[in-house]
C-alpha cells in the first residue's frame, strides 16, 4: 500500500488515513455530507467512497446508521477499510471493493434509503487525463459517469429513496437531463460559491426516485447559496460548522 498520511478531523473525533501522493479528497465530501439528513435509521450507500470520508462523517453525526461504501479502486478501498477499523466503526460501516455496475440489491441486503456520491466530474474525452491513474479514475468519467450513477442508483434505491450528489455547477444541465431520463424528481438544489459575487463552483442536488406522481405539486426547493468565504480571508460560519460533530 502507498504511504499514507493520517489527518484528524472534528476535534480528533475522526482520524482519516489517505494516500500521500495519490488521490486525496477535497472539501466536496465535507460539503455534501453536511447536507445529508437521514430520516431515522436508514441504509446509506456511498458510490465511489474513496477512503470513506463521508461514511465516517455520517457515522459520527448520525449514530445507528447502516452505511455501505462501494469503491472500485483496490488501494482506496484498503484505506477505507483501515479507516473504519481505526475509528472503531466496523458495526456501522461496510466497504465493498467492486465496480458499482456489479453490485446488486442482494449485495447490500436490501434496497437503500439514501445513495450519496461525489462522483468523477470531468468528461471522459475532455481535459488532460491525469498521469496518476488513481487521480484519473477519481476525477475523470472513466469507470463512472452521471448516467451510470443514476442507472445504478435506480437499481439500488427503494421507491422514493433519495440520491445526493455534488457536481460542478456548469454541469447542472447534465444532471437535470439524466434525472429526467430516469424519472427522478428534484427535492432541492443548492449552489456552492467560493465567495459572494463569484460564480457558483459546485451544485448540490438531492433527487427522489419514482416520486413524480405522488409529489407532482411539490416544488423543488432552491436553497440560499453556500459560501466558503464570508470575507477575503475569513471562512463563513456555515463552512466552519461543517467540521463540527
Amino acid at each position: 500500500m502507498e504511504k499514507f498520511s493520517p489527518d484528524p478531523f472534528f476535534n480528533h473525533e475522526i482520524k482519516v488515513s489517505q494516500p500521500e501522493t495519490g488521490y486525496r479528497f477535497s472539501m466536496d465530501p465535507f460539503i455534501l455530507a453536511a447536507h445529508i439528513q437521514p430520516a431515522g435509521i436508514e441504509k446509506i450507500v456511498d458510490i465511489g467512497c474513496g477512503c470513506a470520508i463521508m461514511p465516517l462523517i455520517l457515522a459520527l453525526r448520525w449514530p445507528g446508521l447502516n452505511i455501505i461504501g462501494v469503491e472500485i479502486q483496490k488501494e482506496l478501498s484498503g484505506f477505507a477499510r483501515q479507516n473504519i477499523i481505526d475509528n472503531r466503526l466496523e458495526s456501522t460501516i461496510r466497504i465493498i471493493h467492486e465496480d458499482i455496475n456489479n453490485i446488486r440489491v442482494s449485495d447490500i441486503n436490501g434496497p437503500a434509503g439514501i445513495i450519496i456520491s461525489n462522483p468523477p466530474y470531468i468528461k471522459k474525452d475532455s481535459g488532460r487525463l491525469n498521469p496518476d491513474s488513481q487521480k484519473a479514475i477519481a476525477r475523470h468519467e472513466i469507470t463512472l459517469d452521471i448516467d451510470m450513477l443514476f442507472y445504478c442508483s435506480n437499481r439500488l434505491l427503494q421507491t422514493r429513496g433519495r440520491l445526493y450528489v455534488i457536481f460542478p455547477a456548469d454541469r447542472l444541465p447534465d444532471l437535470v437531463l439524466t434525472m429526467e431520463r430516469y424519472k427522478y424528481t428534484p427535492d432541492f438544489i443548492r449552489f456552492v460559491h467560493i465567495k459572494k459575487n463569484s460564480a457558483a463552483k459546485r451544485v448540490i442536488l438531492c433527487a427522489m426516485k419514482n416520486s413524480a406522481v405522488k409529489n407532482s405539486d411539490k416544488p423543488c426547493v432552491i436553497h440560499p447559496p453556500f459560501y466558503i468565504y464570508a470575507s477575503e480571508n475569513r471562512f463563513s460560519h456555515e463552512y466552519v460548522s461543517m467540521f463540527r460533530s
